[in-house]
């Protein structure tokens, strides 16, 4: 089979699969992306140059620490003929491989990464954009081959629900062959022989399909139990109250500012709160609570209430103001348990004209908690001191 043959097929296999796996609506993890970079061999010649590399990927998250993936693309690596200073060499290589991707920090803004696989590869090695043979026996440079890979990045979340990403990261590649730069280690007596490795950095872009849920029939993020209109998604204009009707736009009361207040002016107008959901937190850790409150008189108080789901009694914690409509308060991490965690944000001003609020205690906001965050960052280490440790030994090595 030819290597574009090879390379068709696997860009299509990108474009469809996505499609296959999102079509019963259900939430899915799948991702799809795409990477350029620039690829170097690390053989038996001297000071290779740099040679482009472009990759399309495959993700899917079995939960958030851990990750199976597909990449194919097209690359190529070169340098000098060896003996030959006035001739110069290029390997085409497609490569077809799968790994484990392990993220440290998931629901951060910037996530560390490793990545531990490996798969084949197509290659051909040409001078002068035409496949070199071998003079005893004719025999065409180009193969088929396996490789091991360890790697790792740094992914920046773009948007404000983690479904766009920049990716920046590097990669070592150890082949099961030794012919990639058309010399073998024995040729020329190395007394430590390896096999070619090609070292690649890159970057790209990373697209997340997590616009549907389970349980979430409008996906809107509101749980189906939990969804006054199933079938009609929520306004995504900042007056939320979560209760997953769409709401009308929201007159927001003029900000009372410090001072003497009018008490001749009648407050019949109830407080605004605006506060987008968290929607995703790690098991123990501390939840910070963000809103802005309208009030056009006075406040009497801010304050967010929360329990584990399946637990009857809330508890209520206060919102305290940070500079005019903003405020802030705490979930403390003891109340994160695996079974998630349903909080609301009330707001109640002085004339007790009525509440402003982020969910109510009949239909919560809900958070999904993740488990074992610890043991998985730990996981995660292990598989960098293989993957890196490795990696950076092999290139390090002098044959």
């Amino acid at each position: 089979m030819k290597p574009k043959n090879i390379l068709l097929g696997l860009l299509i296999a990108l474009l469809v699969v996505p499609g296959i796996l999102l079509a019963g609506g259900e939430q899915t993890n799948m991702a799809i992306g795409f990477r350029v970079g620039l690829n170097r061999l690390d053989g038996d010649i001297d000071n290779p140059p740099f040679q482009p590399m472009y990759y399309g990927t495959l993700t899917y998250n079995l939960f958030e620490y851990l990750a199976v993936g597909f990449e194919s693309g097209y690359s190529t690596i070169g340098g000098k003929v060896y003996g030959q200073a006035d001739k110069d060499f290029k390997t085409i290589i497609i490569p077809y491989e799968g790994h484990l991707k392990f993220s440290f920090f998931p629901l951060s803004r910037v996530n560390p990464y490793v990545i531990l696989g490996g798969g084949g590869f197509a290659w051909d090695y040409t001078i002068d954009g035409k496949t070199d043979t071998n003079e005893v026996t004719g025999e065409a440079k180009k193969g088929y081959d396996s490789f091991f890979k360890g790697g790792g990045g740094l992914e920046i979340a773009l948007s404000q629900n983690h479904n766009i990403y920049f990716d920046l990261g590097a990669t070592f590649r150890y082949s099961l062959t030794d012919m990639l730069d058309d010399l073998h280690s024995d040729f020329i007596n190395h007394r430590n022989p390896l096999n070619d490795g090609v070292f690649n950095v890159y970057g790209g872009f990373t697209y997340y399909f997590r616009t549907s849920k389970r349980g979430d029939t409008d996906h809107d993020w509101v749980p189906d139990e939990l969804d006054l209109k199933v079938e009609i998604p929520e306004d995504p204009d900042g007056y939320l109250d979560h209760d997953g009707v769409p709401d009308d736009v929201a007159q927001v009361p003029t900000l009372s500012y410090a001072g003497e207040i009018d008490t001749t002016v009648e407050d019949t107008q109830p407080p605004v709160v605006i506060h987008n959901p968290i929607h995703r937190i790690e098991q123990g850790h501390d939840v910070k609570i963000r809103a802005e409150i309208y009030e056009n008189i006075k406040l009497k108080i801010a304050s967010v209430i929360y329990r584990p789901v399946g637990e009857s009694g809330w508890k209520v914690g206060k919102l305290r103001s940070k500079n005019g409509i903003a405020y802030e308060g705490i979930i403390p991490g003891r109340y994160v348990l695996p079974q998630g965690l349903e909080y609301c944000v009330i707001a109640i001003d002085e004339a007790i004209s009525g509440v402003g609020y982020s969910g109510l205690p009949k239909l919560p906001i809900r958070t999904e908690v993740l488990s074992h965050p610890k043991m998985w960052r730990i996981v995660s280490s292990v598989a960098a001191l293989i993957g890196w440790g490795g990696s950076g030994y092999l290139m390090l090595k002098k044959q």
